[in-house]
């Protein structure tokens, strides 16, 4: 009888599927900023707040996709491990660039304001992962 080596099994971890989702949700984010950059004046309120959220969303995407494969490289634990904290991770960029946009809407940003933001969120990320 003959002997055959086993059937070699690749040790590839395929990322999950809302990978995919959240990197298109990127790029249409990006494209809904590109949009209202181009094609909507800036003179009214409406336009400039949709502007902000259309990047504060991209921002978000991008943010969320990049600490996903990072955390998931640096550490190589299981998807459902990295995923949650590169969420609030993302979201606490996002709310940094949407403060600071709104701040200098309202016409009270300054660069210390949005060090000490930066400090204050920086110090609940560091609270949030200690737990």
């Amino acid at each position: 009888m003959r002997k055959t080596l086993p059937k070699r099994k690749i040790g590839r971890d395929t990322p999950p599927k809302i990978v995919y989702l959240i990197g298109f949700l990127a790029y249409a984010a990006w494209g809904a900023w590109a949009y209202l950059l181009l094609y909507r004046p800036p003179d009214e309120t409406v336009d400039r707040l949709l502007f902000v959220l259309a990047f504060c969303g991209a921002i978000f995407f991008t943010a969320l996709f990049l600490f996903y494969q990072i955390g998931k490289v640096a550490t190589g634990k299981a998807a459902e491990v990295v995923f949650y904290p590169a969420v609030r991770r993302a979201f606490l960029t996002s709310i940094f660039f949407l403060a600071t946009a709104l701040m200098r809407l309202v016409g009270i940003f300054s660069w210390i304001n949005a060090g000490l933001l930066a400090l204050i969120l920086l110090l609940t990320e560091i609270w949030k992962s200690t737990r």
